[in-house]
């Protein structure tokens, strides 16, 4: 009996050692990632969550603090998918994609995850001339991020081109195209 019980504690002590350097392990391998990437940047994948929910509601948290009441014109950088696009558009509803005849819009120009905490940098416009912001979330294992802090920079940018699909510009849901 005495045995056992030996042995029992054992088993105990090393599940709990176990679980513990697997808590202390899983925080320090998260991923490093940045979309569009630059050269040496880790390269993310911009269908994968939580980079599409990171793109919306960086445009949607940046509008309606720099320019409640306006009509929400959204563009993502060239290389984004159409579903990103179509997903992006959904959870920002009402907005619609840019076209290009749009002179207006709100553009996500990189999108930078690092374990708990995400960066978007997004284009904005303003009086006569487009301008950077950050979007900074915040975040942990198993929950969404959400946005902590809207940095702006007085810097000014060159006013974005429309980058969405003509597929997307028609029938920006895609609930009409067939399956």
């Amino acid at each position: 009996m005495k045995c056992r019980s030996i042995r029992i504690r054992r088993v105990q002590s090393t599940m709990a050692l176990i679980a513990l350097a697997f808590a202390v392990a899983v925080p320090g391998c998260t991923s490093v990632m940045t979309y569009p990437e630059y050269p040496g940047a880790p390269r993310a994948d911009p269908s994968l969550q939580p980079m599409p929910n990171l793109m919306a509601d960086a445009l949607k948290f940046a509008h309606e603090r720099l320019a409640p009441g306006t009509e929400l014109v959204v563009n993502l950088p060239p290389t984004t998918p159409r579903q990103v696009w179509r997903g992006v558009v959904k959870r920002d509803e009402p907005c619609r994609p840019m076209a290009a005849t749009d002179t207006i819009a709100w553009t996500v120009q990189q999108v930078r995850l690092s374990g708990g905490k995400a960066e978007v940098d997004v284009v904005y416009p303003t009086t006569g001339i487009y301008q950077l912001a950050t979007v900074h979330f915040a975040g942990s294992t198993g929950q969404p991020f959400y946005p902590t802090q809207l940095q702006l920079w007085l810097v000014p940018v060159v006013a974005p081109k429309s980058n969405a699909p003509e597929a997307v510009i028609v029938d920006p849901t895609g609930r009409n195209e067939p399956r």
